[in-house]
């Protein structure tokens, strides 16, 4: 599973491990870090990491990471 995860994945992993965030909010820590991506993107990315199970909706529009993303978070 490891392999199957992308870099913009982990990115995001790492922003949602610390605090529940919004897709919006997400993106914008992305690209302040000069990571080429949109809010699309990072929603696409999080409905996988959903379906992995190493993400959760905490609120309608909030993502937090579950225990299981913890070992994939640098």
């Amino acid at each position: 599973m490891r392999e199957d995860v992308t870099e913009l994945q982990k990115r995001i992993l790492a922003q949602i491990s610390r605090a529940n965030r919004r897709p919006s909010a997400i993106a914008s820590a992305l690209r302040r870090r000069h990571v080429a991506c949109e809010q699309n993107d990072v929603v696409l990315a999080l409905i996988d990491l959903e379906k992995r199970g190493l993400a959760e909706r905490t609120t309608a529009k909030a993502w937090t990471a579950t225990s299981k993303a913890s070992s994939l978070i640098e």
